[in-house]
């Protein structure tokens, strides 16, 4: 069975921003900066899924700019981790994973 994040809706809310992150497709979806620095930039990406486990979803993307963006979703907990690569230098950024209408 091929599994789908497409038509889903959901927010990544770290530290310092939310995300709202809207799949249109099954390979492309559009992130908005909801707070934080930058409010209201958006942009369409393409993006790569995969299924860990039941739960939890993998997706990746690489921006414009060049950032590249690994981000583990786990629903049962409530949180997403982001690992980031910025150039050569590569980050980790925990977060909370909510659904958006």
């Amino acid at each position: 069975m091929t599994q789908s994040l497409k038509h889903r809706r959901f927010r990544f809310t770290y530290r310092t921003e939310t995300y709202l992150i809207e799949v249109l497709s099954d390979d492309r979806l559009r992130w908005t900066r909801e707070a934080g620095d930058d409010i209201g930039k958006t942009d369409e990406e393409s993006y790569v899924a995969s299924f860990p486990r039941d739960g939890q979803e993998l997706l990746t993307w690489v921006e414009a700019d060049g950032l590249g963006l690994s981000n583990l979703l786990d629903w049962d907990a409530g949180t997403v981790t982001t690992h980031a690569k910025v150039g050569r230098d590569v980050f980790e950024n925990p977060g909370k994973l909510t659904p958006a209408s």
